[in-house]
């Protein structure tokens, strides 16, 4: 009987752990197991131990803002800098705030009565992405009456029927969740650090994801440090896509004015390698070329002239983001000089 109990528990066991690591959601909702993410996104891939850091709860230590701008209607198209676990609603002197990614749109509606800002906040690596093309993530007007489906094909349908379901049979990332609920542990992460530590004491090499600053004090995702990646700080970009990117940048602006905001603003955020090490390569200046391009007519949200005067100030050690000084930089020009200086 107990060999019975004993085959059934692990059989239990085992169909839980797969189910947890095909299907995002119970892996997300259970919450029986490390977060990923609790020591940076960098420790995550490198499992360098020199930059292991805890992740900083910002929201424990920020102060109460005023309440007297509920005539503020803040609206955010952002990534992960700005999105839930980063920046909510209490850290802004707003009485309604919204936060879209810019992998999602949605249909809002502007009360004319409030004061309507937008913000366009895009991290450094992906804002040529973001620019590539006017934004058109917010929708202020809803669709009218019943839209018809256009006639599709027999294939057609079944191509688009095959989009929908293929993420829900076959989820992105199992591999990868099942390494992590198995493996994510503390205990687990003493072996990967010292396999980690060897591997670049006496081979030289590390997680192919991650770069090394020239002093050995600095890591940096891959996607900004390699010069040969497109994302990168050191990737050429010509003055022809600069204006194409202010181009864009001025017609979103123009194109949600029309649509009922009052202003319009944009926000890129510094890469990390930016910051702390520009002479890993040969620096674009992507951040600096748009925002004192005369043909820009958005204002903008400088971080990056404060954040490169103390380099070592602003980001975590072991992650991509910023930590709560840099976080509190961005939320203060915001809090102060947009919505501040906009009192009624």
């Amino acid at each position: 009987m107990l060999k019975g109990i004993l085959k059934y528990s692990v059989l239990i066991l085992a169909i839980f752990l797969w189910l947890q690591a095909y299907f995002p959601a119970i892996y997300m909702s259970t919450k029986l197991f490390p977060d990923d993410y609790r020591f940076g996104d960098l420790y995550r891939l490198s499992y360098l131990p020199e930059f292991k850091q805890k992740a900083e709860n910002c929201h424990e230590n920020s102060k109460p803002l005023n309440s007297d701008t509920s005539y503020v209607h803040l609206y955010i198209i952002g990534d992960s800098f700005s999105e839930e676990a980063r920046v909510n609603k209490t850290d802004f002197n707003a009485g309604k705030y919204t936060y879209i990614h810019w992998a999602k749109d949605a249909y809002i509606q502007l009360d004319s009565t409030k004061r309507n800002i937008l913000i366009l906040e895009s991290v450094e690596r992906s804002a040529k992405e973001h620019l590539s093309k006017d934004v058109d993530n917010f929708r202020c007007e809803k669709p009218v009456g019943k839209v018809e489906e256009p006639h599709l094909s027999f294939r057609q349908k079944v191509i688009r029927g095959w989009d929908k379901v293929s993420p829900v049979i076959f989820p992105p990332g199992t591999e990868e969740r099942l390494e992590h609920t198995l493996f994510n542990y503390d205990i687990f992460l003493w072996f990967r650090e010292l396999k980690a530590k060897m591997t670049l004491v006496f081979f030289d090499r590390i997680e192919p994801k991650v770069i090394l600053s020239q002093d050995k004090q600095h890591l940096f995702y891959m996607e900004e440090a390699d010069s040969t990646h497109g994302r990168s700080a050191f990737f050429p970009v010509t003055d022809a896509q600069i204006d194409t990117f202010v181009t864009h940048a001025n017609n979103s602006k123009e194109k949600y004015l029309k649509a009922g905001f009052d202003e319009v603003y944009l926000s890129i955020i510094p890469n990390k390698v930016s910051v702390q090490s520009p002479d890993l390569g040969k620096y674009n200046h992507l951040i600096e070329r748009i925002q004192s391009n005369p043909a820009l007519s958005v204002p903008v949200i400088d971080t990056y002239g404060i954040f490169r005067k103390s380099p070592e100030k602003y980001y975590l050690k072991s992650d991509t983001h910023w930590n709560c000084t840099g976080r509190n930089v961005w939320l203060g020009i915001i809090n102060k000089q947009i919505i501040g200086e906009g009192k009624k």
